[in-house]
This record gives C-alpha cells, sequence and structure tokens, in this order.
C-alpha cells in the first residue's frame, strides 16, 4: 500500500472498470452498514472513504481496490467494517497465485 502525501483525490464513474446498477437505494444513502456491490454509487463511495481513510490517492489502488471488491472480497462479507478489515488484511496478498 503506498502512503501519500497530497490530498486524496476522490474518483468518479468513469474509473470504475466493472459494470453496476446505478439506480437510488430505497433508503436513497450510500452511508448505511452494508455494502450493495452490485451498486455502482455504494461500490464507488466506499471506495473513496476507504481511500481518504487510509490515505491512498493512484489509479493503481484505486483498480486493485474495485479488483478486490468485485472478484476477491467472500460474498458473505457484506458490512462496510467486515469488508475493511479484509481489504486491509488482503491488500498486498497474491490472489491470482495458482497451485498446480
Amino acid at each position: 500500500m503506498e502512503i501519500s502525501i497530497c490530498t486524496t483525490k476522490s474518483f468518479e464513474r468513469k474509473h470504475l472498470k466493472y459494470g453496476y446498477r446505478w439506480e437510488m437505494s430505497r433508503s436513497g444513502s450510500v452511508n448505511g452498514k452494508y455494502l450493495d456491490r452490485s451498486n455502482g454509487q455504494q461500490v464507488l463511495q466506499f471506495i473513496n472513504d476507504f481511500f481518504k481513510k487510509h490515505n491512498l490517492s493512484s489509479a493503481n489502488s484505486f483498480t486493485r481496490a474495485e479488483e478486490l471488491l468485485y472478484n476477491h472480497v467472500p460474498i458473505n462479507i457484506k458490512s462496510k467494517l467486515e469488508i475493511t478489515s479484509w481489504m486491509l488484511k488482503n491488500w498486498d496478498a497474491d490472489l491470482y497465485r495458482r497451485v498446480y
């Protein structure tokens, strides 16, 4: 994980590489306890909040965060707090390693 001296920028919808739903959640909020990983607004807000909290700013780190969320965080982990914990624990893990 890189440490950035500059202010963390906010990423936008155009920076996401996977497809998401963009309808407003029932509550109209992205600030709930749980993350709907199919909702682009929630995913984008979660990643931007994660970046601010952990002082990240690079496009590569944004791609890494989205990749972890979309393909690697176990589906049974739903709370933002648990997802954050999992991502921090696995940030530097080689999740592509093949066992033959």
